[in-house]
Parts: C-alpha cells; sequence; structure tokens
C-alpha cells in the first residue's frame, strides 16, 4: 500500500503530523506528477489531507489518469488524528 498525503509540504511537516511512511505529493503538483504513481498500479493507493476535500479531487484525478486503485481516508488527517492513531512528526 503506497500512502499520499496530498496536503502542502507545510501541513504534512507541521504540527498536525502525517501518516508513517506517507509520501508528499501536494495535489497543486499532482497533475504534472500522475507518472510517479503509475508505475505503482499494482499497489492499493491511500490518499489523505486535512478533511478529505483534497483527496477526493486527487482520486477523481488519478481515475481519470486510469489509476483506479486509490481510497480516501474519509474526514482526513482530522478524523485519524481524532481516533487517535499514530502520525509522524517532521
Amino acid at each position: 500500500m503506497l500512502v499520499v498525503d496530498v496536503r502542502d509540504a507545510g501541513e504534512f511537516n507541521g504540527p498536525e503530523g502525517h501518516i508513517a511512511g506517507a509520501i508528499n505529493l501536494p495535489l497543486k503538483e499532482l497533475p504534472g506528477r500522475l507518472t510517479e504513481l503509475r508505475g505503482r498500479r499494482d499497489d492499493t493507493i491511500l490518499l489523505v489531507c486535512r478533511t478529505d476535500r483534497r483527496s477526493s479531487e486527487a482520486a477523481r484525478l488519478l481515475a481519470e489518469a486510469g489509476i483506479a486503485n486509490a481510497g480516501i481516508v474519509r474526514g482526513g488527517m482530522t478524523a485519524w488524528r481524532a481516533k487517535g492513531w499514530p502520525v509522524a512528526v517532521s
């Protein structure tokens, strides 16, 4: 599984933290970097942002590019942290 955090780098590295092992691929950069994810077609891609708005947009972009194996963390990092699940802080 590949966890892709589509928040900006400042959010990814900020006090809210990120899911351990996640890569940071900001939504605004995603259209130009889709080739990085096309090679991961056999992996499940889990998309996350602060809530789930940007990750939903990212899932739409991936689907349009033929990458259909993407899921969304509903509620994003806000819900993740509320559940007490672990985060990494840079």
